[in-house]
């Protein structure tokens, strides 16, 4: 899996054979296609693997996370810190997975309702009745977007060992969207 990661990043989707992938696994063809059907299935393995570590990334950080702690902090710190850990993986999600297919497409759509359940949860604690109005949920996709668009730019500018310093104002962007104006 961590050779289809590598090498779909590096060359991306279109540019990324069979052969390249069984070339950098130091496995055989035969190997790779026990595994998958085709290319396509690697990049869909490859997509869903990145982006379970960066749930579970996200997930194990504000389960442990202090008390007293912003939990967007947290939660921004994580998803920032996943991607810059794993600058292949963060390829993958951001830029190399788009319009793949309709199934890894698919994928990402799941995964992107996923993640704005997370945020409503997270919204309910500062403002449960904007976290259950009917727009709540194309707000809670939005703050997503703007994480993935942040981060996105990042990696197309190869600057991506620069998000951490994006940190505060990320988190300060997702706090004026998700609390409440005073009255």
């Amino acid at each position: 899996m961590r050779a289809a990661i590598n090498e779909f990043s590096a060359r991306g989707y279109h540019r990324t054979s069979v052969e390249d992938i069984v070339r950098s696994a130091h496995t055989s063809r035969t190997a790779f296609y026990a595994f998958f059907d085709n290319r396509e299935a690697a990049m869909y393995a490859a997509l869903q693997a990145s982006l379970r570590g960066l749930l579970d990334n996200v997930r194990a950080n504000l389960a442990v996370a202090e008390p007293g702690k912003s939990v967007i902090e947290t939660g921004v710190t994580a998803f920032v810190g996943y991607l810059v850990s794993d600058p292949a993986a963060a390829r993958i999600l951001l830029l190399e997975g788009i319009g793949t297919s309709p199934e890894v497409n698919a994928l990402r759509a799941r995964v992107r309702s996923q993640v704005s359940t997370a945020v409503r949860d997270i919204w309910t604690a500062y403002d449960p009745e904007a976290a259950a109005a009917p727009q709540a949920t194309a707000v809670a996709v939005g703050v997503f977007g703007l994480l993935l668009e942040s981060m996105l730019h990042l990696v197309e500018s190869d600057r991506l060992d620069e998000a951490p310093a994006h940190v505060p104002a990320l988190v300060n962007a997702v706090e004026r969207m998700l609390t409440p104006a005073a009255a």
